[in-house]
C-alpha cells in the first residue's frame, strides 16, 4: 500500500497496512540540500528539491507544498524579513488599520510577489508525487487572514470593538482566499490545510469564534472546491472543535498537543478525522525514545477509532530536529502495528 492508498483509506475509512504518519518538514529540505532558506522560498525548484530529500530520507506518508504566509502578506504590500534557520516571516504589515486594508486591492496568485512560487512548487510535487503521495497545500483560515494584512493585535480589537468594520475586512479578503485555494488545487494539491488560528484557545474565546468567525468560515469554505482540514495552529481546540465537522468540505481537524485525545473523540462524529496530538517543541529536545514514548501514546489512544494521521500540530519542526527523532517517529507506526492490539 503506498502513501496515497494509506491516506485516502484513513480518510475514508476504509482498511489500512498501518496508520499514515508525517511532520512538517518544509524549511527542513533546506538543511537537506544545502541550500539558503531565501532561495528555498524564492525558487520552485529549489523547493521541490527540498521536499524530494526529505521524503527520501524519512519517506513521510504527506509532501508538503510551500507553508510561506510572508508571501501572501507580501503580495498584499508587505515586507518579509529572512532569518537564517527559521522560515521568513512578516516585517511589516500591508496595512496600519482595518480602514487602510479595505483599500488594498486584491493580489493574483498567478502574479504577485512569491505567490507563484507556491503554485509552482505545488504544481511541480503534484508531478513528481502524483497517486503515490498526498500533496498539502497549508493556507491561512479565513478568520486568521486579515491579521496577515494588519498584525494579530489589530485584527482582534477590531473584531471586538469594531465588528461591522471587521466583518467588511472578511468578505473584502475572502475571494483572495478562495482563488489561491482554487489555484492550488488546479495545480495538483490533494487537501488543503487551513491554519484557523481564531478557533485555538490561546487566540479567541469560543464566543468570539462562534459569533464572528464560523459563519464566514462557512462561506468561504463553500466557495473553495477541495477537500479540507482546519489546524489549530498548534494552539487548543478542543473549546471550538464541536464545531467544526459539517463547514463545507473539511474531512478533519489538526488538533493541538495539549487537546485531550478522549475529549477530541468525544466532540467529533464518528467518520471524522483527527490529525497531529503531537508537541512541534519536543522534537528539537527529547530523545529518540522519548519521542517514540510520545507517538505510541498518541497512537493508542486515536488509532484504535481508525480516522487518524499521526503529526505535530503546529508549523514547521526547527532544523536542528535530529534525523533520530524524526526515524523514531516514522518508525513508531509499524511499532504500533506490531503491538498486541494494534489492528487497524
Amino acid at each position: 500500500m503506498n502513501s496515497y492508498r494509506r491516506v485516502m483509506n484513513t480518510l475514508g475509512g476504509l482498511p489500512v497496512d498501518r496508520p499514515p504518519v508525517f511532520a512538517v518538514l518544509g524549511a527542513y529540505g533546506a538543511g537537506l540540500t544545502g541550500c539558503d532558506l531565501r532561495t528555498l522560498y524564492c525558487d520552485p525548484a529549489a523547493y521541490l528539491a527540498g521536499q524530494r530529500a526529505v521524503q527520501e530520507s524519512y519517506g513521510f506518508d504527506l509532501v508538503l507544498a510551500p507553508f510561506d504566509f510572508s508571501a501572501i502578506s507580501e503580495a498584499f504590500g508587505g515586507e518579509t524579513v529572512w532569518g537564517g534557520l527559521q522560515t521568513p516571516n512578516v516585517r511589516r504589515y500591508p496595512a496600519r488599520t482595518v480602514n487602510e486594508a479595505l483599500s488594498l486591492p486584491l493580489p493574483a496568485p498567478s502574479t504577485a510577489a512569491r505567490l507563484p512560487v507556491m503554485i509552482e512548487a505545488t504544481r511541480g510535487l503534484a508531478r513528481c508525487y502524483k497517486e503515490e503521495v498526498p500533496v498539502i497545500a497549508v493556507l491561512p483560515g479565513p478568520g486568521i487572514l486579515p491579521a496577515l494584512l494588519t498584525g494579530l493585535e489589530q485584527w482582534l480589537e477590531t473584531l471586538l470593538f469594531e465588528p461591522e468594520q471587521a466583518a467588511r475586512l472578511l468578505d473584502h479578503s475572502s475571494p483572495f482566499l478562495v482563488g489561491l485555494a482554487n489555484t492550488l488545487l488546479e495545480a495538483g494539491a490533494d487537501c488543503l490545510v487551513f491554519t484557523e488560528g481564531m478557533a485555538s484557545a490561546e487566540i479567541a474565546p469560543r464566543g468570539l469564534f462562534a459569533d464572528a468567525i464560523l459563519s464566514h468560515l462557512t462561506a468561504t469554505f463553500g466557495a473553495i472546491n477541495g477537500p479540507k482540514v482546519v489546524s489549530s495552529t498548534g494552539g487548543r481546540l478542543n473549546h471550538t472543535l464541536d464545531l467544526i465537522p459539517g463547514l463545507p468540505g473539511v474531512v478533519g481537524a489538526i488538533i493541538g498537543s495539549k487537546d485531550d485525545p478522549a475529549e477530541s473523540r468525544r466532540l467529533t462524529p464518528a467518520g471524522f478525522n483527527l490529525i497531529g496530538n503531537l508537541d512541534n517543541l519536543a522534537f528539537a529536545s527529547a530523545s529518540a525514545c522519548e519521542i517514540s514514548r510520545l507517538a505510541l501514546d498518541r497512537l493508542s489512544a486515536h488509532a484504535p477509532e481508525g480516522h487518524f494521521v499521526l503529526a505535530n500540530s503546529g508549523g514547521d519542526l526547527p532544523q536542528n530536529t535530529p534525523a533520530a527523532n524524526l526515524k523514531a517517529l516514522k518508525e513508531s507506526v509499524a511499532s504500533y502495528k506490531a503491538s498486541p492490539g494494534g489492528n487497524t
